[in-house]
């Protein structure tokens, strides 16, 4: 387990985590215990009723680890991050870089920018026809849209619930990047004023990327029976989410290479504030 590695704790497997020092020591139903040290956890995301003690999670936000409570609908139940009482190190500098009405107009072009770059690399693994097509002659977001929901292979509610599964995933990952980093993850620029602004900013970017694996789990999602109606909505089974997650872990380094390109867009920004 490297430092960057997401602790997932799932419900579906009747976990219980208890703190053992400077480890958490995790108990699943029928199988032995394992203690894993908190200093190999980068980020923690806790899917469904998951018994945890108290000092689990101070153990956490001590080591300046983010973790993320969501169930299997995609609601989001809370980000628990680290507190401190100095701000991040670029809070100033990204303050001063939304005061600068240029840079503003120049980091939402570059967003844009560099989110048809993303959906370019969609169109490319999804459909060789689209891709050639779209990339000769340059295309719209509605455009793009249409080539997507060729592809979809559930309903309007099933789709919406799948993407912000996946979505609470991608904004986890980018939360704990940005902490690492000394960004301030609330300052964004599409989404002022917004908690984890920024997070929201690099999701909108990476969205194309979050489509495609809904597209990918859609595809054998109804074969396998991984959406299930729960009382008034849809939500990912146990077994789907086991999917999900592991094909968001096999796509971990290019998600990762991707954002790390985005935050290096930033701070060549923030450089400018110093010319």
């Amino acid at each position: 387990m490297s430092m960057d590695r997401t602790l997932y704790l799932n419900e579906n497997r009747r976990i219980t985590v208890y703190r053992d020092g400077p480890s958490v020591w995790i108990r699943e139903e029928g199988r032995a215990g394992r203690r894993v040290p908190a200093r190999l956890i980068g980020r923690v995301v806790v899917i469904g009723n998951v018994r945890l003690e108290a000092e689990v999670i101070t153990l956490f936000t001590n080591n300046d680890i983010p973790v993320t409570l969501m169930n299997r609908a995609g609601d989001m139940a809370a980000v628990v991050v680290p507190y401190v009482e100095n701000l991040p190190r670029y809070y100033e500098k990204q303050k001063a870089l939304l005061a600068s009405p240029d840079l503003v107009t120049r980091f939402k072009d570059w967003m844009r920018s560099q989110r048809r770059t993303v959906q370019l690399g969609v169109l490319r693994r999804l459909s060789r026809r689209a891709f050639e097509s779209l990339s000769a002659t340059g295309f719209t977001d509605d455009q793009y849209r249409r080539v997507i929901e060729e592809f979809k292979a559930v309903s309007a509610e099933q789709w919406e619930v799948v993407v912000r599964v996946i979505g609470l995933l991608f904004r986890e990952f980018v939360v704990g990047y940005i902490l690492k980093i000394g960004l301030d993850p609330h300052i964004g620029v599409f989404n002022r004023r917004r908690n984890f602004g920024l997070a929201l900013d690099i999701c909108h970017i990476l969205q194309p990327e979050i489509e495609m694996q809904a597209l990918q789990f859609a595809r054998i999602a109804r074969e396998k029976s991984y959406l299930v109606k729960e009382k008034a909505s849809w939500a990912v089974t146990p077994e789907g989410m086991k999917d999900i997650v592991h094909r968001f872990e096999n796509r971990r380094e290019e998600i990762r290479a991707m954002t790390g390109t985005i935050l290096d867009g930033i701070f060549e920004l923030i450089r400018e504030l110093k010319r």
